[in-house]
């Protein structure tokens, strides 16, 4: 009989701040400070920073920020059999 393991588990991360000047986006023009965060969190992967130096706002967060909180949780282990 041969098993393999799986595992899975969540985890949350907060990323250091990136400050976002509203005038230097046009697609941003005229919203309210909620109403631009909206836009931005359907958008952050596709969202290219003015002066970023990753492809999209998301990228910019994950690798060019520092992790300040990170919290693993609901971590559930598995074995399953594995058939030849």
């Amino acid at each position: 009989m041969k098993i393999r393991m799986t595992k899975s588990y969540t985890t949350y991360e907060v990323y250091d701040t990136i400050e976002i000047n509203k005038e230097d986006y046009p697609e941003l023009e005229g919203m309210t400070d909620q109403e631009a965060l909206e836009y931005l969190n359907e958008n952050m992967h596709e969202m290219e920073m003015v002066g970023g130096y990753e492809s999209c706002l998301s990228d910019e967060f994950e690798f060019g920020k520092e992790v300040i909180k990170e919290k693993t949780s609901e971590e559930e282990y598995e074995l399953m059999l594995v058939e030849e």
